[in-house]
């Protein structure tokens, strides 16, 4: 009797033994899930810094989907009291900010994270979660190897057209081969997997913080859960009812047309550069027909190039983009006079920063950007309505005729977006909204629209900023930084947003120019 007690004692243990294997098992492959990580990044002293995989499903509807792992990093709170972290939503798509943009640095530290934190961080942690597809995830989706060394951006310069599309071609091929579903990297998925990791980290209530394309990221994260978001910071507004290769020579046109205005209203840049709208013509219209030849200073060395009409127009929207519209009527007169010193700086600038200027496979290779941009932009165009707008627009269509997704769109072969996501977001969610006044990328008129189904909501412009001004004037900074403290949109702005474009810092800053060795050349 004892024996058959002992033998049925045994197998009970061994059939407890092997469930709890089981579930140990079934712990261990579920999804979602956060495993820690050992961090490559180095922290200041006296600050602390955690990082961790966030594991989720390829497609959440198949429960034998693929895995997908996402970086993510926690920047610490001096003193934890608020338990809602904030989430940082990067641009792009595809933009990687737990990735280094050269060889051996650290990307927190390249992106002054520490800095840029430090007063969000007195209360509250910092989350910074990669973007599924990109720089920082696994699988990552670039089809190229990225700009990190010398012999990496020669040999992105390097390719040909020809050869950008058969890239691109065995690329596409070889994630059909790997069984990549790209209809997963999307909108809609990126923002089910900020609410996974709101999940598997016990943060029933986050502050979301996004940049660009980071802004529709966040407003899908309103739309499909909203529970979870206690405030919203959305700088340089991409809302989903937008498309931003519908009408650029508009946009383009409306920017310099503010400008010609300022510039006309300020006795000293009008002085200095009589009748802005005719030299901005004027000078585009002979780089079309005889490219200017510098030679940009790079990292890799010196280079060798021509600007030519879309280039230079780049470079002038460049400055505008990083807040030095001032900047432009001096560089634009300048060049009248043969002196193209403030264009190469900023070429140089555009260059190592995107591309665009001698590499111009910049985005191409970026399978994410491709896949979002084809399915959620690309697919809702209006083309000949587009047409018309590029041919009405003159000198101010000259940069959307550089746009590849015509091209490389029926390549990359994804679905089209449903309707339903291209319908604005509603929400009572407290939302901080700033632009940039000479944003062309993502225009003030954008937030504006934003603004309308945002019902507590708050749409500053800083009259005289680009795009992301958050990194380009103080008082943006702030105003992030206190909304996300107190989120309350009809607050008094503890600073102000409508400084003008500084036209005599502006000439202060040429005066102080190397003496001028460029000019127009055959």
């Amino acid at each position: 009797m004892w024996h058959k007690r002992i033998m049925i004692a045994s197998c009970l243990r061994t059939l407890l033994a092997a469930l709890l294997l089981a579930l140990l098992a079934d712990s261990a492959t579920a999804m979602p899930r956060l495993e820690r990580d050992r961090c490559v990044f180095r922290p200041p002293r006296g600050e602390k810094l955690e990082c961790y995989t966030l594991v989720v499903a390829e497609n959440r509807a198949n429960p034998k989907s693929a895995e997908v792992r996402l970086k993510v990093a926690v920047l610490k709170a001096k003193r934890p009291l608020a338990p809602d972290a904030v989430i940082y939503l990067a641009g792009g798509p595809g933009d990687s900010p737990l990735v280094a943009s050269t060889a051996g640095a650290d990307p927190l530290a390249e992106g002054d994270w520490w800095n840029d934190t430090a007063v969000v961080r007195r209360r509250r942690d910092v989350i910074i979660v990669s973007q599924r597809g990109a720089g920082g995830s696994t699988p990552n989706l670039d089809c190229f190897e990225a700009r990190s060394s010398e012999p990496a951006r020669a040999r992105r310069r390097a390719v040909t057209e020809r050869q950008e599309r058969e890239i691109l071609l065995r690329c596409r091929a070889d994630f059909d081969r790997r069984k990549i579903d790209l209809s997963m990297f999307a909108t809609p998925t990126l923002a089910d997997d900020v609410a996974d990791l709101a999940k598997v980290m016990q943060l029933s209530k986050v502050n979301l913080y996004g940049i660009s394309y980071g802004t529709r990221w966040a407003l899908e994260i309103m739309r499909r859960h909203p529970g979870i978001v206690r405030s919203a910071v959305l700088d340089g507004l991409y809302p989903p009812q937008i498309n931003g290769e519908q009408n650029e020579p508009e946009i383009v046109r409306t920017v310099f047309e503010q400008l010609y205005g300022e510039c006309a209203s300020d006795k000293l840049c009008r002085e200095r550069n009589p009748d802005l709208a005719a030299s901005v013509k004027a000078v585009l219209a002979q780089a079309e027909r005889v490219p200017l030849r510098i030679t940009l200073s790079l990292v890799d060395g010196p280079q060798a190039i021509q600007l030519d009409g879309p280039k230079l127009l780049l470079v002038l929207l460049h400055m505008m983009r990083q807040g030095e519209a001032a900047l432009v009527p001096e560089a634009v007169t300048a060049l009248r006079r043969g002196d193209s010193r403030l264009i190469k700086q900023f070429a140089e600038d555009l260059e190592e920063e995107d591309g665009g200027l001698l590499e111009t496979n910049a985005q191409q290779f970026g399978g994410l950007f491709n896949t979002i941009e084809c399915r959620e932009t690309w697919a809702g165009v209006d083309q000949g309505a587009r047409e018309r707008a590029i041919e009405a627009g003159g000198v101010y269509s000259l940069t959307a005729r550089l746009s590849n997704l015509p091209a490389f769109c029926p390549v990359w072969r994804v679905p089209v977006a449903a309707p339903a996501e291209r319908q604005p977001v509603t929400s009572s969610i407290p939302t901080l909204l700033m632009s940039g006044g000479y944003d062309w990328l993502t225009p003030a008129s954008w937030g504006r629209d934003a603004a309308k189904t945002l019902s507590e909501s708050r749409h500053v412009i800083f009259r005289a900023q680009g795009h992301g001004v958050t990194s380009q004037d103080p008082c943006a900074a702030r105003l992030r930084d206190e909304f996300i403290d107190a989120p309350n949109p009809r607050w008094p702005l503890p600073c102000r947003a409508g400084v003008p474009p500084d036209f005599a810092g502006a000439l202060e800053r040429v005066k102080a120019l190397p003496t001028a060795d460029a000019n127009w050349k055959e």
